[in-house]
């Protein structure tokens, strides 16, 4: 099994995918530890695409993340399910300052080393403006799949947290039969 977390930033996406990962027994694959090196430098698409193209040939993983990263089409591809974190972007912006609050001057886990939790209006403005700018394309992803893959478009904590226990649910199901 091969899953896509999707979503804004600070919605969520790690966490569930971190959840999806040991409810399942799958590899966790952090994209912000592909897409970045210390320091907050982007990697070019060539760069990620070598290191991450190797882990996603193998199945049995979890990605969380939107990055255009040059592998975009192949974990689609190898997808068996997509799960779209849409949080309210209020809700969102509140995570990104309680975990900016919580790794002030340390980097959390599901980043690269050497780039600590920082703030930037220009980083609050994307988040902000998120589901205008990426939710439509998300939708459009949903609606394109829709006959392809399992969808799960949770909208609050509720959905999510009532997702999660289903799919522990699935796996205690899975794991018996």
């Amino acid at each position: 099994m091969n899953i896509m977390v999707l979503g804004c930033s600070g919605g969520g996406k790690s966490t569930t995918a971190a959840k999806l990962a040991e409810i399942f027994d799958l590899r966790a694959i952090h994209l912000d530890l592909y897409l970045w090196k210390a320091g907050w430098v982007q990697r070019d698409a060539e760069d990620i695409q070598a290191l991450l193209l190797p882990e996603i040939e193998k199945d049995g993983w979890v990605t969380d993340g939107n990055h255009s990263d040059g592998c975009y089409a192949e974990r689609l591809e190898k997808t068996d399910m997509l799960v779209w974190v849409d949080m309210p972007r209020w809700r969102c912006m509140l995570n990104i300052f309680l975990r900016v609050w919580k790794y002030r001057g340390k980097t959390r886990p599901s980043m690269t080393e050497g780039c600590p939790e920082r703030f930037d209006w220009e980083f609050a403005v994307y988040v902000w403006n998120f589901k205008h700018n990426k939710g439509k394309r998300l939708a459009e992803l949903f609606e394109q799949v829709k006959y392809e893959k399992r969808l799960y478009r949770l909208k609050n904590y509720d959905e999510l947290n009532r997702f999660l226990s289903e799919m522990t649910r699935e796996s205690d199901f899975q794991q018996k039969t």
